[in-house]
């Protein structure tokens, strides 16, 4: 789908003594991360936070290994580093779990439907990976036999847009939205009383022809509601079926 990455064909059973991090604080890097002075909340908990730690860790040795910590990453590299040293000195930043929408619901939607309703938890999730404090990359955490694992890394371009859509949260506190049979991610937002609205990332502005040109005085990328996202949706979810149909 929108899959981007490094893949490992094997996966790792991290060995992590919680015990020892139970009273750790979260980094400063997963606190700060954001555009200006709004930071993306992280939303994982302690256990998956240490496994996502350890996978990291794992898979920037494996990546770096056999090479000169000053030799430069090759060109289309999907973590946005220089060097092959700046692999070994990653952090990681907020955070999220992928949430997605059934078609068949986004389908039969009307009008005046919430879409924040029909968003569920996939138990897949993504941390903003961290090169000097700059987003760089997504690390991507699954389950595998009742454990977080850590199956691969990338999509530089996604984590920076993330980053961006900061001050539209108003307070850091977001969730991440993807439509895999519309080819969109979308940030939900929400103000206190008010239904939710999103902020379209680029995959969406693309599969939804939308205007890349919707930011507010200050720049920030706007937020759309419910009503003006579902019609471009259920036409490119209709579409995208009927072309698999073929």
């Amino acid at each position: 789908m929108m899959k981007v990455g490094y893949m490992r064909t094997a996966l790792w059973a991290p060995a992590v003594a919680l015990g020892l991090c139970a009273a750790a604080a979260l980094p400063a890097a997963a606190q700060n991360i954001g555009a200006g002075k709004v930071a993306l909340r992280d939303q994982s908990s302690l256990g998956l936070r240490v496994a996502a730690e350890q996978g990291l860790r794992t898979m920037m040795r494996e990546m770096s290994s056999g090479h000169a910590a000053n030799a430069k990453l090759p060109d289309g590299f999907p973590i946005a580093a220089a060097t092959y040293g700046d692999l070994r000195a990653l952090s990681l930043g907020a955070g999220f779990e992928v949430n997605t929408v059934d078609p068949a619901a986004l389908m039969y939607a009307n009008g005046n439907a919430d879409l924040s309703r029909f968003a569920r938890s996939t138990d897949t999730w993504k941390f903003v990976i961290l090169s000097a404090g700059k987003p760089v990359g997504l690390l991507d955490m699954n389950r595998v036999d009742g454990r977080w694992q850590a199956v691969g890394a990338g999509a530089s371009s996604l984590a920076a847009d993330v980053v961006a859509a900061a001050p539209a949260t108003g307070d850091g506190s977001f969730r991440f939205v993807r439509i895999y049979q519309a080819t969109s991610d979308l940030i939900e937002v929400r103000s206190a009383g008010e239904r939710s609205r999103f902020v379209p990332m680029p995959s969406a502005r693309r599969s939804l022809a939308l205007s890349a040109d919707a930011k507010s005085a200050a720049g920030a990328e706007q937020a759309l509601s419910s009503e003006d996202l579902l019609p471009a949706l259920q036409a490119a979810v209709r579409g995208n079926l009927q072309r698999g149909q073929r």
